[in-house]
């Protein structure tokens, strides 16, 4: 799902937001942590490697923001490190077992850590990332304490779970699991713990089942956009899998039972559903793309930029050898992110 959206999660941005971005200071860790001290400010670290394409987004779209650089400037000592080269940067990487990149490391001034997270955040919402250091129900480090102390708080497991789930450090479906088979179904509904339904209950599993079986309790207890968000998503990853040719148990059958599973649910903003619902069985029969290619010019101009254009991302390369080109150029006139056309003329492009 965090692959999916990385596609869409670009802006555009007024050139009034630009201005005095982050001051990345190019001193070592190690240096920034006496300052940060001195200073009484924390330290921000954003570990990169040359190679990671969101790393470079980061700096061209997020760090040069007046709105980031507003907030970061008085609160932290800011540096980079490049986790492949130089004297610091691998040894900083290692200390904290980082393997995905960007990750963003917020240390105190004595050098502890406090908050780590992988992942770039394309807009302002990275500040509600970095604020989370300043939350102990969501902060890595403090949670890690706990932990490691023997908490085992219901609430905490799951706030420590996620969180080190977005770390990319280690693997934690294991543990997640384990933590999820400890309780019994009237202790499942929660709100710290609800990360588990998004990330680790696909289609067709036990725990999906659960989700859809409780699916008004959840609403109550999390928040009926949320929960409607989340499961929507599973049909759009499910419609996108055979769009993409990756479900070859795919039948006819199976996608208009999974399409009437989602109508059933009545979930919000799912007008999308029905589109992929079509579009994947057109692709697995083989049979009614001038249909579908029709069915998408008059239901398109309904549905929001953010499920367009990915739908759209998914759809134009699966019907690339069955729409002309005077099809495929008005489909992608409908793409209103610049960044999303880019993939899907990328991967329409004979090579």
């Amino acid at each position: 799902m965090q692959k999916i959206m990385l596609f869409l999660s670009s802006i555009i941005l007024s050139s009034t937001l630009w201005g005095q971005g982050i001051n990345f200071e190019e001193i070592t860790p190690d240096e920034a942590v006496a300052k940060a001290k001195a200073e009484n400010k924390f330290v921000f670290v954003d570990v990169y490697t040359d190679w990671c394409g969101p790393c470079r987004l980061m700096d061209a779209q997020i760090f040069p923001l007046k709105a980031i650089g507003d907030y970061f400037n008085p609160r932290f000592v800011s540096v980079k490190v490049n986790a492949e080269k130089g004297d610091s940067g691998p040894v900083f990487a290692k200390k904290f077992g980082i393997k995905a990149y960007p990750t963003f490391v917020i240390l105190d001034g004595e050098g502890e850590l406090i908050h780590l997270f992988a992942g770039g955040v394309l807009d302002l919402r990275f500040i509600d990332k970095v604020d989370a250091s300043f939350d102990p129900a969501q902060a890595f480090g403090a949670l890690k304490k706990r932990y490691d102390a023997g908490d085992r708080d219901k609430k905490l497991v799951a706030c420590y779970l996620e969180a080190l789930q977005n770390t990319h450090t280690t693997d934690v479906t294991k543990l997640v699991e384990e933590f999820y088979e400890t309780l019994k179904d009237e202790d499942k509904i929660f709100k710290e713990g609800f990360f588990i339904f998004d990330s680790y209950a696909p289609l067709g599993s036990e725990k999906e089942a659960f989700l859809t079986e409780n699916l008004e309790t959840f609403r109550e207890e999390i928040g009926r956009q949320k929960v409607d968000s989340v499961l929507k998503m599973k049909y759009v990853i499910y419609f996108s899998k055979i769009l993409q040719g990756y479900d070859r148990q795919a039948t006819k059958e199976k996608i208009e039972e999974a399409g009437n599973k989602a109508a059933s649910l009545h979930l919000l903003n799912a007008d999308i559903l029905p589109v992929y619902q079509a579009a994947s069985v057109a692709k697995m029969t083989e049979s009614g793309q001038e249909a579908l290619f029709e069915l998408i010019n008059t239901t398109a101009p309904k549905l929001v930029d953010l499920d367009k254009n990915l739908f759209l991302y998914f759809v134009i390369p699966a019907f690339k050898k069955t729409w002309n080109e005077t099809q495929t150029a008005e489909l992608l006139q409908l793409v209103t992110d610049e960044s999303t056309k880019g993939y899907i003329q990328r991967s329409i492009t004979p090579r």
